[in-house]
């Protein structure tokens, strides 16, 4: 089925009238841009308090350490305790790394994969503590530095 072309079908849009953007009495040929061009004037500032990020209103909240250790004892393989103290590279790795081990399992090889998170795991709890001082730290800096803290 074919449709009957419409109007103006193989013809730039708007030739020999002006474009909805642009004022009724100025035409303009096409592909001429309809702006001013060089530089800004200055007399076209943003009102004041645009343009620039908000500060934050309430300071980033500390971790849990309870949160951190359940994460860990329930979802360590899949590096969410990881995710949970700002540490996304290890938490990807963990993840990627532990359903891989799981898919390999039917050929075997998978089951060291899951030996050796077993063994990260055991690790990972004897770090947990540090590394939880480590993100709180990091927060505490942050918060100081936007004058929260």
């Amino acid at each position: 089925m074919t449709y009957p072309p419409h109007a103006g079908a193989g013809q730039p849009p708007h030739e020999g009238r002006p474009a909805p953007w642009q004022p009724a009495g100025a035409p303009q040929a096409w592909g001429t841009p309809s702006f001013p061009a060089g530089p800004v004037p200055h007399h076209h500032h943003l009102p004041h308090g645009y343009g620039l990020p908000a500060r934050p209103a309430v300071p980033v909240p500390y971790k849990d350490g309870t949160a951190a250790w359940l994460f860990w004892f329930f979802l360590g393989g899949f590096g969410a305790h990881h995710f949970y103290l700002g540490r996304t590279g290890w938490g990807v790795a963990y993840a990627v790394g532990f359903v891989l081990s799981w898919l390999t399992t039917v050929v075997l090889i998978g089951f060291l994969g899951l030996l050796a998170f077993v063994v990260l795991w055991v690790v990972d709890a004897t770090r947990m503590s540090r590394r939880l001082q480590d993100c709180n730290a990091r927060i505490h800096a942050v918060n100081r530095s936007l004058g929260l803290a």
